[in-house]
């Protein structure tokens, strides 16, 4: 009978000591955009009984050849200037140059503190810039340093999990990135010299001085191979500007790494008004005509596009009105027209710049 009272003693004593010990998880989550990489903290609480973060001490290691430049620019619940009761939250450089540190505290124990949710709350972010973006990152906590009290000055370290990120090296090496141009139309040419597990490239663009990124197209990858690949894309009918253009390449399992094109590309404003031949020609029923309307004196243009048969009669027009100087398409759908031969002619400021044959076959 006692042997049995004493299991049952155990019993209700560890499972009381599971049921109410403070324990939750830290973990880092990583984005990269090409230039520079930026680590989040994040802290939940397990399921289990409140409890309010009192200090934190959230010393992770990093590859210092790969990263460079650590500075905060994310705080948390736990600052200041969203919590009286806290200091004001800051990081340190610990070791050889090869780990950084988050630190958050109370200004005195005991003190309500934050209570920890268990949604993930950010604790805090540490940008870096990329040295070497051919080599891991190797984010890892030290742990031999992190330490964590709850807000009644209890030392809860212990009962943390403290959850490593992947590291995974991206699996692209590229030897070249480069661009041409050809009125309005840039090519982007680069070349791979291995491949591990890649999926492909998706190509962005953003207007130069602009924030944001335009996916303008996509070129599937190898997958695996170490032979030089070359891969060509063409980014066609942009209007005068300067641009910038990235590789986002993505592996199967989701992991990306940015390669940007170190120069800006400049679509030059046309210099004189010119008129392309129809693509396709012949055609049945549609065709585009390109042209281009020049910079003339800096001022709108005022174009008209006209379709005549071979009488001589006007038989449609595709466009009429002023224009900025730049790169237009416009389409033709000779469905109601009969076929045969048929001339179209652009006008700029009441003066022919070029007329062309086109031919519709049904």
């Amino acid at each position: 009978m006692k042997f049995k009272k004493l299991i049952l003693t155990l019993l209700v004593f560890f499972v009381s000591a599971d049921l109410y010990s403070q324990s939750g998880k830290f973990f880092i989550h990583q984005t990269n955009d090409g230039t520079v990489i930026d680590i989040s903290l994040y802290v939940k609480r397990n399921t289990g009984p409140e409890w309010s973060l009192g200090f934190a001490s959230l010393v992770f290691f990093y590859n210092n050849e790969a990263m460079e430049n650590p500075r905060e620019i994310t705080e948390g619940e736990w600052d200041d200037s969203l919590n009286a009761d806290y200091g004001d939250q800051f990081f340190v450089f610990y070791g050889d140059g090869n780990s950084v540190s988050l630190e958050i505290g109370l200004d005195s124990l005991p003190s309500d503190g934050t209570i920890v949710s268990t949604d993930s709350m950010l604790v805090g972010t540490v940008r870096f810039d990329i040295l070497d973006s051919l080599q891991k990152n190797e984010l890892s906590w030290d742990l031999e340093h992190c330490a964590v009290l709850d807000n009644a000055g209890a030392d809860i370290t212990s009962n943390m999990i403290f959850s490593d990120p992947e590291n995974v090296l991206l699996p692209v090496e590229l030897s070249s990135f480069y661009f041409t141009v050809q009125r309005n139309e840039v090519g982007l040419h680069w070349i791979t010299v291995s491949e591990k597990n890649n999926a492909g490239f998706k190509i962005e663009r953003r207007i130069y001085g602009s924030e944001s990124w335009t996916e303008t197209g996509s070129v599937n990858g190898k997958g695996n191979t170490n032979e030089i690949s070359e891969y060509t894309f063409k980014d066609k009918d942009l209007q005068p500007g300067v641009y910038n253009f990235r590789l986002k390449q993505t592996d199967f399992n989701g992991n990306y790494e940015y390669f940007e094109l170190s120069e800006n590309v400049n679509i030059e404003i046309p210099v004189s008004n010119v008129l392309s031949q129809n693509y396709p020609n012949p055609f049945n029923p549609n065709s585009q005509i390109s042209y281009e309307v020049g910079s003339g004196n800096g001022n709108k243009v005022s174009v008209r596009l006209s379709v005549y048969n071979s009488l001589g009669k006007e038989v449609a027009t595709l466009f009429k009105g002023e224009q900025d100087p730049g790169y237009y398409k416009v389409n033709f759908n000779g469905q109601a027209y009969p076929s045969g031969i048929y001339i179209y002619v652009l006008e700029a400021d009441g003066t022919v710049a070029g007329s062309k044959r086109m031919i519709l076959i049904k």
